[in-house]
């Protein structure tokens, strides 16, 4: 019995939070840049939070855990839910069996190869166009979930990076899909919208410097004993290409799930990644960090052991 306790709990979390992502089957298609939507709502929600807290001082724990209610996954945070249901919000919907995932089966990724797995809205996540940049709903779930994880560990409690990127791999080889039990697929897409997610609640109030020496914020600072936003939110300073798993390859939990998901993408004329230019400009731009969150080789079969020292 409790050999099983341990797949069954990694089974039921996966099932929590694993979404997979097609940035091939629509991609010719015209979609709405979204970003001001976006970057509106999410304003809204900090001065909704900010009004909230106006009474209580400025305790920092009170302010994350205020704009957590909006900024959190499709199950509890406002403005991931907003993504994901609003009518005339634009967003790309692609069915799982018109996806590069159709050939998919139970031993690809039982999560994503399961038949009830066809019927979930939420088997792939929807795309949205932010400023150009098409990410899916999920890389926003992973900035502000695995991301405010990431910031907790670095900058409240100290943990090194090279820590906190290890604890964030650990978590994309099993809870976040990386295995058989879940969805077979290795996303260092995922991993760059946790590494960002990470700036990003570090920007909220700056108080600490960004570890790319790029300090976007604060957003809100303490002013007569009280928050104050004083400078908006801009996705667009986070969604970048490292978050298009057309650019940022996965890796696969088996050789033959590879062969599959390549047959497909090529099958429509694509390669992955779709330009090396544009992986090399992220190469650029993360430098040292790109080896944490870069999938320089392109797709492969993903090594639980030594794939990142």
């Amino acid at each position: 019995m409790k050999k099983l306790i341990a797949p069954l709990a990694l089974l039921m979390c996966a099932s929590v939070y694993s979404a997979e992502v097609d940035q091939y089957t629509t991609r010719h298609l015209d979609l709405a840049d979204s970003s001001e939507i976006v970057n509106s709502r999410a304003n809204a929600h900090v001065r909704t939070a900010l009004e909230t807290l106006k009474d209580q001082g400025c305790q920092e724990d009170l302010l994350y855990s205020e704009l957590r209610k909006a900024f959190a996954n499709h199950k509890n945070g406002e403005l991931t839910i907003h993504m994901l249901h609003a009518k005339n919000f634009p967003r790309s919907v692609i069915g799982l069996r018109e996806s590069i995932y159709a050939d998919w089966n139970s031993w690809d990724g039982y999560l994503l190869g399961r038949p009830a797995a066809a019927k979930s809205p939420l088997a792939l996540g929807p795309l949205l166009n932010i400023d150009g940049v098409r990410v899916a709903t999920d890389k926003f779930e992973h900035l502000f979930g695995r991301g405010f994880m990431y910031f907790k560990r670095h900058y409240l409690k100290g943990h090194s990076l090279k820590r906190v990127f290890k604890f964030g791999i650990r978590g994309e080889k099993t809870i976040f899909g990386g295995n058989k039990l879940a969805t077979g697929i290795f996303s260092y897409a995922d991993l760059s919208a946790n590494f960002n997610g990470m700036r990003f609640w570090n920007h909220i109030l700056q108080l600490r410097d960004d570890v790319m020496a790029d300090n976007q914020g604060p957003y809100v600072s303490c002013i007569d004993n009280k928050f104050v936003q004083v400078k908006d939110i801009d996705f667009r300073t986070y969604m970048d290409e490292s978050m298009d798993e057309s650019i940022n390859c996965p890796k696969f939990a088996s050789k033959k799930t590879m062969k599959k998901y390549l047959s497909r993408v090529e099958g429509m004329g694509y390669t992955c990644p779709m330009s090396q230019q544009t992986l090399t400009d992220m190469m650029t731009k993360y430098g040292d960090f790109s080896h944490w969150i870069l999938n320089e080789e392109g797709p492969g079969k993903i090594n639980y052991f030594g794939e990142f020292r």
